[in-house]
């Protein structure tokens, strides 16, 4: 008769049960029983025997040859009341009908672990290429330390180094920006805490703002909570892409919260493929800021810099942005309808605005006051005159704003003045990708979300007769294109975004704000959308974005 094989020695566990292995033999056919034993090492074989009648595991009718187990026992309190930090051995040995038994198997040395039960403490990360952009541990806001940008521009490797709080750490695992694991990088077990582990050769998926998550994982398998490490990544030296604030060439989106304040949220990238975007929405930074009133402009007083906006500046506002609008230095400008003005304030290059550099544009007398503005909507240079465009919904009427020339719009041209009170614009850009300015609306009446396609002027651009009905429109018989086929009403779909290509398509797409709270992204189609999008911000607190004022 043959004892229970070996199991592996010496090895941490950590759960909060434990289940106990054996196989056994019997050339003659009589094998009854494994009994297994589990005590403290530090009390030896003689001391008590922690699972007790717990231990004694029948074979069944596998009389010859057996592989059972006993547990799962509980290891807390109300169970084995292992203790953590202390290192237990376990054996056993098979019997057969007649009480006859094997000798314990490995007699000399018995299987052992040690038990442990308790989680690490997050690691500690640095970095001197992507430095901490949050000393003072309070999120992207516009402390002195927002200002510390990375030493490399996107897109350029760089590294971290990681280390462990307790000697037990096996290895790190780690993620950007939306907290799930990426990749792990080995640690030596029983190395002191002062060692470093490095993650080499990174590119970090965001220009601007990002969060790298790093969790510490011991020998027994438990994770500690995450160490965020917030850093700010330097934009490419080259001209913003159509709605790229931060320099990594995908759109990004502002926010006005609940608050007034203007939040940037930038595009994520898939990590597999820089040049193209997920839809999703990394972590949010400070869209606004000015020169801190407060300092001593001799600057003795060791006062930051900057400061946030005033206190609600942004209430009311109305935003949109799709290109450089202002100055011709190639960095995205955004510009917003607020304290019934329209205005430009132009783009740092890092994902913010400065309001002190703030520009109001001057409107021909024949448009509309901007105070009565339902949506404002960027689209770029709509009629190829090399100028920017604007549309405007007010009330029933629907407006395009031609040829900003960085002062004054050249010319307000009235589209329609009666059919808009249930429309509202989503986008005015190309959709079919025949480089004619399209246009989708949504009509709540209907639910739907209609395309009408534009038609090419003879000198260039659009026509903005096509943009204005339907049947001076390139539509297929002079009828709009559903796009959205159901589900688009106001009483379900809040606000949009319609925005330049995210996920590298080369079809503009979607942010909708649901009355709901939540946030969804759409792929764009040149013909029509299908599906229901797919969830970035969700409300599982009742809340979600329920109290974001505006969007563009």
């Amino acid at each position: 008769m043959r004892g229970p094989y070996r199991a592996p020695r010496g090895r941490a566990v950590g759960s909060s049960s434990i289940t106990l292995w054996g196989s056994g033999k019997d050339k003659d056919g009589n094998l009854s029983t494994l009994n297994f034993e589990l005590w403290n090492s530090k009390y030896g074989a003689t001391g008590p025997n922690l699972l007790g009648a717990g231990g004694k595991k029948s074979v069944g009718s596998a009389t010859s040859s057996a592989r059972v187990y006993v547990g799962p026992f509980q290891t807390g309190s109300t169970g084995l009341k292992l203790v953590n930090g202390e290192t237990y051995s376990w054996r056993a040995k098979s019997v057969d009908k007649f009480g006859s038994s094997s000798a314990y198997s490995h007699t000399k040395v018995p299987c052992r672990f040690v038990f442990d039960n308790t989680r690490p403490t997050a690691p500690t990360v640095k970095s001197s290429q992507f430095p901490d952009g949050d000393a003072g541990d309070n999120g992207f806001w516009n402390d002195s330390d927002d200002s510390t940008w990375s030493t490399v521009k996107f897109g350029t490797a760089g590294s971290f180094t990681f280390k462990a709080a307790q000697t037990d750490v096996v290895k790190f695992e780690y993620g950007f920006n939306q907290g799930g694991v990426q990749g792990s990088v080995a640690r030596t077990a029983g190395a002191p805490v002062t060692t470093e582990t490095s993650l080499s050769n990174v590119k970090p998926p965001l220009a601007g703002p990002n969060v790298l998550y790093v969790w510490a994982v011991d020998g027994a398998g438990h994770r500690s909570d995450p160490a965020k490490y917030l850093f700010y990544v330097t934009p490419r030296d080259k001209a913003d892409a159509p709605g790229d604030f931060t320099g990594d060439d995908r759109p990004d989106m502002f926010i006005v919260d609940g608050n007034g304040k203007l939040r940037m949220y930038p595009g994520e990238s898939q990590l597999t493929d820089l040049t193209k975007g997920t839809g999703d929405i990394a972590s949010s930074m400070s869209g606004a800021y000015r020169a801190n009133p407060l300092r001593d402009p001799n600057g003795t007083d060791n006062l930051p810099m900057w400061a946030g906006a005033p206190s609600g500046y942004w209430n009311g506002a109305l935003l949109t942005h799709i290109g450089d609008v202002y100055g011709g230095d190639g960095l995205q400008d955004l510009v917003a309808r607020l304290g019934g003005k329209l205005w430009v304030y132009p783009g740092d290059g890092y994902g913010a605005v400065n309001i002190d550099k703030r520009q109001e544009i001057l409107l021909p007398s024949n448009a509309p006051d901007p105070a009565g503005y339902r949506q404002l909507v960027a689209a770029g240079d709509a009629t190829g005159d090399g100028k920017p465009d604007f549309f405007v919904t007010t009330g029933t009427e629907f407006w395009a704003f031609i040829g900003y020339n960085g002062a004054t719009v050249e010319k307000a041209v009235r589209l329609s003045s009666t059919v808009w009170g249930d429309r509202d614009l989503v986008q005015v850009t190309d959709i079919d990708g025949n480089g004619v300015t399209d246009m989708v609306y949504r009509n709540d009446t209907q639910g739907k979300l209609f395309l009408r396609l534009g038609k090419a002027a003879s000198s260039g651009g659009v026509d903005l007769d096509s943009l204005a009905a339907a049947a001076d429109s390139a539509s297929p018989g002079g009828v709009d294109i559903t796009y959205g086929a159901s589900g688009w009403q106001r009483s379900n779909i809040r606000l949009f975004l319609g925005t330049p290509d995210v996920d590298g398509d080369g079809v503009p797409d979607i942010w909708t704000l649901r009355v709901d709270g939540s946030v969804r992204f759409y792929r764009g189609s040149p013909t029509a959308m299908s599906g229901s999008g797919t969830l970035i911000v969700g409300n599982s607190n009742g809340v979600g974005w329920k109290y974001k004022q505006a969007i563009g």
